[in-house]
This record gives structure tokens, C-alpha cells and sequence, in this order.
């Protein structure tokens, strides 16, 4: 799929799954389980995005709700650059919109943060105000943006500019009077 890489800065952003459901009572003996997953910056805002998501979808309150587990969910294979693509949903200053981007990254938690950063910044959206719908892994022939295909190229070369060569030790001056050359 790619080359690996070595680590780069990280995510504000994880990946957790939630699982929970509505408290057994006698007139519904065993209620549906539910399993949510959703990208946070700790497993607290987690929890809180899930309820807001059983409030709103399935009209159970935390406080008739209970929680079995909150667990963050790893990247299977974090030194490999992989094709995002995000479905989403946030919320402008003139009703909801409905997208979907595509990112390269080499971890989904830091393409999602990526994308939120990108929202907030160009279409001033916060961060409760977006909601990811769905996330998947896209081979290289699926991409259509031309940010990500520019990179598909297998022989990209990037050039290395402004290098400044040092001379010997014993060869090198105090003071020149040229500037190095750089290219």
C-alpha cells in the first residue's frame, strides 16, 4: 500500500469505541446493546459524544443508560501511508452540511484531526459541531482529489534545496568574503 515511515507528531484526536445501552427494566427485560465509535481527545469526551448520540438517535438519557466499556482503538499498521476518505456532517452559520475528504496519513485518529483543523479554520466550524459519519481505507485507483493522487507517482522526487556545503575542517574560514553557493 505504501512505503513506512518513520513517526511524525501526533493526533489531537483518538479513535474510541463505546459500548452501552439502556438500563434493563420490567417492561424491556433486555434492551438493545449499542456500539459507537467516534474520535476524541480522551475516553471522558467519548462517553459524553456517545450519550449525546443515544440522545439524539435512540432517545435514551444517561441517566436510564449504563456504559460496559470505553476502548481506544489503534492503527493495525502505523508506519504505512494509507488514503482516508471522511464522510461528514457539521454545522455552518447557515444550516448542516454534508461532505466527504480525502487525506493521506499514516494513522486515521491524526487524517481525522487533520480534517477538523481544516474545517475550523477555513469554514470556522467547531469541534461539536462535526460529526464524522463514516471512515474507510481507499486503494489508490479510488482516489479522485488532486491533493492525495499528486502523491501516487512512484517516482516522486522532491528536490532538496538551500543546501549549504561545509568545507574540511582545516580548509574552513572565519569569514568569506562570498556568500556559499546553495543550489
Amino acid at each position: 500500500m505504501g512505503k513506512p515511515t518513520t513517526c511524525l507528531a501526533a493526533a489531537h484526536l483518538r479513535q474510541f469505541e463505546v459500548v452501552g445501552r439502556k438500563i434493563p427494566t420490567e417492561a424491556e427485560p433486555s434492551p438493545k446493546f449499542f456500539r459507537f465509535n467516534c474520535f476524541a481527545p480522551n475516553y471522558v469526551v467519548a462517553k459524553s459524544k456517545f450519550w449525546k448520540f443515544m440522545r439524539e438517535y435512540h432517545k435514551v438519557k444517561k441517566s436510564v443508560g449504563e456504559v460496559f466499556g470505553v476502548r481506544e482503538i489503534m492503527e493495525k499498521r502505523p508506519n504505512v501511508i494509507k488514503n482516508f476518505g471522511v464522510q461528514l456532517r457539521w454545522y455552518s452559520r447557515t444550516g448542516p452540511v454534508n461532505t466527504s475528504k480525502e487525506i493521506r496519513d499514516t494513522h486515521l485518529s491524526r487524517a481525522v484531526s487533520r480534517i477538523f483543523n481544516e474545517l475550523s479554520g477555513q469554514h470556522r466550524a467547531s469541534f461539536s459541531n462535526i460529526q464524522v459519519i463514516r471512515t474507510c481505507t481507499k486503494a489508490a485507483k479510488d482516489c479522485t482529489r488532486p491533493n492525495v493522487t499528486q502523491f501516487h507517482n512512484g517516482k516522486i522526487r522532491f528536490p532538496l534545496i538551500h543546501r549549504v556545503r561545509k568545507p574540511l575542517h582545516a580548509k574552513r574560514a572565519t569569514f568569506t568574503a562570498r556568500a556559499p553557493q546553495t543550489f
